[in-house]
């Protein structure tokens, strides 16, 4: 393997130049007449990293090459853990620093600092800060105020171990260190280029604004904006600011112009205010769209049942099957639509039935079967009477006992007032009792679609309400004629005898018929009875569990 020299260039402060070791090495004769220059201290060498004094020495190879001296202090050239690429550009870095442009840019630096007020102490090139056995001298060194800050300036690429090596020193020592980079691309993609932006955290980058006669500096900076399209982008800015318009990080011991975390974080959360705003306006726009089908629906349903109450139409089916394709927000819609509220403060329900005509009764009977319509048959119209009242009341509408039963389905309550309203329907004494007892039995069904199950089983119904009273109610016979009733029932109702003997037995009219049975003639309708045992029909079954809960049906 060729040998390798660690340390590439030495300064000779007697000459004032920069010795390179492959120059004045290499060759028997240069190399032994530097050696000579050494020993007779004709050169005074130092290391251009550290400025310690520096010897010449030689190998088991007989290669001579510069190095630090036995207890010298640490030093990035003496650990030999640099790779020959960052030698080099450490050497570069070196050589450069004693360039005319470097000499002019430090120069010029600290000459403008001199001008800025609060800025003292200003130190060119010869301001050595010393940490423990480290030291380091900046290009240019000056307090601001309460602050210490330290200016390196770079004219050649820097190895990632230069930079950190820096940036960690001054950190320590508590002094903000300001690249000068007078050849710095940030959107470069070199490795100085990268190695440099990711040890910056706010994304500034300084170089010296020439332009000016006071000291500015020009600041590359990335700024984070949001495209119309709500995109997040970045790009680059530059502004000549002054030194009174930079911020210090005291936790990094970094300073900036704009901090681009910062901006960064303020660009997100604008951006998701962006896409929240965005998504509650497509929200609000679906929701009006939606709302406008559900119009258009609700619209065609309303202009049906108009047509069908001019016409005094007996046909509804249509409309029906168009309500069970709905959606629930369209049936919401419709329940809230001003046709179904008040109309001069009389409930709407009440107007239909008062301005009904005599074939308005198809009409009506549909609007309190459809539960897809929102209004309260217990409900007082603006008189304050009850909606049976107002069925009654008009005298053109027919089948009033028929909507009576849709009534009650709907969930009226039938009450003790509206007994009289029965009675115009010139029902007999039987009738008219057998009818009470259904209305008041609808009361008691917590589900109302049983009501039509009630009327279709009256008769059933008021033997069983006959035996809850221990009277005969609903039927013609005399308050006595128990067996009579009873032989009636079985033979009348065989089908559904199983659901009578219950309901005698819990109610304790069995007892009364055997004891009152002196002819056997109830006996013997039993004996028949269990002789044929007639089928069962369980029909009612959910309807009697709901009316008489206290019988082991």
């Amino acid at each position: 393997m060729a040998f390798e020299r660690s340390i590439k260039v030495a300064f000779d402060k007697i000459s004032g130049e920069i010795l390179q070791a492959d120059e004045v090495f290499d060759g028997a004769k240069n190399a032994f007449a530097t050696r000579k220059q050494f020993h007779k201290d004709e050169v005074e060498l130092y290391c251009c990293e550290c400025e310690q004094k520096l010897n010449v020495s030689g190998s088991k190879y007989d290669r001579l090459h510069f190095k630090h001296g036995q207890n010298s202090e640490p030093c990035l050239l003496k650990d030999n853990k640099l790779s020959p690429e960052e030698t080099k550009q450490l050497t570069r870095i070196y050589q450069s620093k004693e360039s005319v442009r470097h000499k002019q840019l430090k120069n010029e630096i600290g000459q403008k600092l001199s001008q800025i007020e609060g800025v003292q102490s200003i130190q060119i090139d010869d301001k050595f800060i010393i940490d423990g056995k480290e030291r380091r001298k900046p290009d240019v060194y000056c307090q601001y105020f309460d602050k210490k800050l330290v200016f390196e300036i770079q004219l050649s690429d820097l190895s990632l171990r230069y930079i950190i090596n820096r940036h960690d020193f001054y950190k320590r020592n508590k002094m903000y260190l300001i690249w000068v980079l007078d050849n710095f691309d940030p959107r470069g993609q070199s490795q100085t280029e990268r190695d440099i932006k990711y040890l910056t955290e706010h994304q500034n980058f300084f170089r010296l604004d020439e332009k000016t006669e006071e000291f500015k500096l020009i600041c590359t900076y990335k700024y984070p904006f949001l495209t119309d399209e709500n995109r997040l982008l970045s790009k680059w800015l530059e502004k000549s600011i002054r030194l009174n318009q930079v911020k210090f990080s005291s936790s990094l011991f970094q300073i900036f112009y704009f901090n681009y975390g910062q901006g960064l974080k303020l660009r997100e959360r604008e951006q998701e205010k962006r896409e929240r705003e965005q998504e509650e306006a497509e929200r609000r726009q679906r929701e009006i769209e939606r709302r406008e089908r559900a119009e258009q629906k609700v619209n065609w349903v309303l202009d049906q049942l108009r047509e069908r109450w001019i016409k005094q139409s007996v046909n509804f089916d249509h409309i029906q099957e168009e309500l069970r394709g709905m959606s629930s927000y369209q049936i919401s819609v419709l329940k809230d639509s001003p046709a179904f509220k008040p109309k001069n403060g009389q409930p709407r329900i009440h107007h239909w039935f008062s301005n009904a005509q005599r074939d308005h009764f198809q009409f009506l009977g549909f609007m309190l079967e459809c539960q897809y319509l929102n209004f309260d048959v217990n409900e007082l119209s603006k008189t304050n009477t009850s909606l049976l009242s107002t069925l009654f009341d008009n005298e053109s509408v027919k089948y009033k006992m028929w909507l009576t039963r849709k009534i009650l389905k709907r969930g009226y309550v039938f009450k003790k007032e509206d007994e009289a309203l029965i009675t115009q329907l010139n029902y007999d004494n039987k009738t008219f009792r057998y009818t009470l007892i259904l209305c008041y039995s609808a009361n008691q069904l917590s589900n109302k679609s049983l009501v039509e199950k009630l009327f279709e089983h009256g008769t059933l119904v008021c033997i069983i309400e006959s035996a809850r009273r221990k009277k005969i109610v609903g039927f013609k016979w005399k308050p006595d004629q128990w067996i009579a009733f009873a032989n009636n029932a079985i033979h009348a109702y065989k089908e559904y005898w199983d659901y009578i003997e219950i309901a005698f037995r819990h109610f304790g009219i069995w007892d009364l018929l055997i004891s009152l049975d002196k002819k056997g003639s109830f006996r013997k309708k039993l004996d028949q009875y269990y002789s044929t045992l007639p089928k069962q029909n369980f029909d009612c079954d959910r309807l009697f569990r709901e009316l008489y809960p206290e019988l082991e049906y």
